[in-house]
């Protein structure tokens, strides 16, 4: 039997059990929420409407998902998400990471062979080159040339890498012009009805009438609207035309819920253009929603602005859903949700339940650490770079001293251990001549990557997270939360397939269930196994 024999049949046997259920979807909608705190569902449960996140949440089914490695960001859990893989095999490992070869830090998206299409463009773009393997909208387009793949997100990032390289387009917002663009790597210029829509979006609307709360706004006073301004109301007012001026930039609008709104009006604008879900070519339409971006960490998990986030989030999936049960049909398309670089409670608040923690300053730390490696060595620049819970040496010169690469890693692992808030130290060496089969050792290792990893990996204890060079800095930023809820709703996930749904997955685990439910061959690549 021919390969192609077999995975025709696998197709076939695929299909054939959808449609003996009934359940064979058209469209997958895929959401993440990025640095969203969880329980959020849970502590504002019984304040969220009718038609929105309860639908999700109560009509749909819940599994705890792992994904299995070390350090939770943007970009990397959507490509893990998406491709079945771990950073490990797909490449993702940061935000950036080191080019030893080139001698520059190289981000995971950027690619200045392809310009940013649409009114604010940058000269450099974005691709997903970066990313070695398959994607589930690979594995729609092989199976079928007419699905449709379309990503949308706030940043470049994570609508590049959920979409994959065989998206027809990936969106995201422009924070010169508030409008959506997206990359040369997909069309020479954006149609049409994205040049149209993008004449209609309210970016410049929202940024005038400032941040309060859904209740006040709805309220509509504008003395309840400057008592807050002033702060003698009892809730809150962010005047962000005065944030606009003083920065010229759109990117206000991602520290606020309007970003989120703004995702979701985009994603029924494509349904209705793109037409998806309206034949039996399924469809995959991926999206990222964000809890306040670079403002993340400037309020507590209990904050009425956080609350606020939750229930326009709340309204906009609403929004979304009762646009998709028209243009696609109840029961024709399947949501699935979850969540990446989960937030995390910060030291402050954990401080508030008698649990010591703090924040780790890695810039303190290397600087320590270069005045050592000077003592020991000699003057030099012995770190080539650092990033996100890892450390480049300095090879060449390494090389040219005639030292051992793998005695040094050992000393500045041993260096590092001391810090406080440091949990565990691997390095590169450690890591590519041993299998660890679980444990701390075992995420960090299936977040490495020979190529493109640091020489030494470091860890945190559980209370401590990564400090910033300012506020707006991500390049530091990680979770080590690595379980989190994922949510099915929709066609495939109800009837008979409830007995089977596991308790427990791992993130790996979502692609061949899509393909599943699409009626599609798992890709050769995928690591993961079906969660119904």
């Amino acid at each position: 039997m021919t390969k192609r024999s077999l995975l025709l049949i696998i197709s076939l046997l695929n299909t054939l059990f959808l449609l003996a259920s009934g359940n064979k979807t058209k469209l997958v909608v895929g959401i993440t929420l990025n640095q969203f705190y969880p329980e959020w569902f849970a502590i504002y449960a019984n304040e969220l409407g009718e038609g929105g996140l309860k639908r999700i949440l109560h009509d749909g089914k819940m599994t705890l998902a792992d994904y299995q490695y070390a350090y939770s960001q943007n970009g990397t859990d959507q490509a893990t998400l998406y491709s079945g893989m771990l950073p490990s095999g797909h490449g993702i490992i940061a935000h950036d990471w080191y080019n030893r070869l080139r001698k520059v830090r190289e981000n995971n998206v950027r690619a200045d062979g392809y310009a940013e299409i649409g009114e604010g463009g940058r000269k450099a773009g974005a691709s997903p080159e970066q990313l070695q393997t398959l994607t589930a909208g690979c594995m729609l387009k092989m199976n079928n040339v007419f699905s449709r793949v379309y990503s949308i997100g706030l940043n470049a990032e994570e609508a590049v890498l959920s979409g994959g390289s065989c998206a027809d387009m990936a969106f995201w917002l422009s924070e010169k012009s508030g409008k959506w663009v997206s990359s040369a790597y997909y069309a020479d210029t954006l149609p049409r009805w994205v040049h149209a829509y993008n004449r209609l979006i309210e970016s410049d609307f929202m940024i005038r009438k400032g941040w309060m709360s859904i209740e006040n706004e709805l309220a509509g006073s504008a003395v309840t609207r400057m008592r807050n301004k002033i702060g003698l109301g009892n809730g809150f007012f962010y005047d962000l035309s005065q944030a606009k001026k003083q920065f010229n930039t759109y990117r206000v609008l991602k520290g606020a819920p309007y970003g989120n709104t703004l995702v979701a009006d985009m994603a029924g604008k494509v349904v209705d253009e793109a037409r998806l879900g309206k034949d039996n070519d399924v469809d995959l339409l991926a999206l990222n929603f964000s809890a306040l971006d670079y403002m993340n960490r400037d309020f507590g998990v209990y904050s009425p602005e956080f609350r606020d986030l939750v229930f326009r989030l709340d309204r906009d999936l609403k929004k979304l859903l009762e646009l998709l049960d028209q243009k696609v049909g109840k029961g024709n398309y399947t949501v699935f949700m979850t969540f990446s670089e989960a937030r995390e409670l910060f030291p402050e608040e954990l401080e508030k339940l008698k649990v010591r923690g703090d924040y780790f300053r890695i810039f303190k730390s290397v600087s320590l650490l270069k005045s050592y490696l000077n003592l020991v060595y000699g003057a030099g620049e012995w770190i080539a770079d650092y990033d996100a819970g890892q450390i480049y040496l300095n090879r060449e010169l390494i090389e040219t001293k005639k030292l051992s690469l793998q005695e040094i890693q050992d000393r500045v692992a041993g260096f590092m251990i001391e810090f406080e808030g440091v949990s565990k130290v691997l390095t590169a060496y450690s890591l590519t001549h041993n299998a660890f089969a679980y444990g701390q050792e075992w995420r960090m290792q299936n977040a490495f990557s020979q190529k493109r990893s640091g020489d030494v990996l470091f860890c945190l204890q559980p209370a401590w997270i990564p400090a910033l060079q300012d506020k707006e800095d991500f390049y530091f930023r990680y979770s080590k939360r690595t379980k989190v809820p994922l949510y099915f709703y929709g066609a495939g996930v109800g009837d008979g397939t409830h007995a089977a749904f596991r308790n427990e997955c791992r993130m790996i685990d979502v692609l061949p269930t899509l393909c599943r439910l699409a009626g599609i061959p798992v890709p050769y690549t995928a690591q993961g196994e079906f969660i119904f």
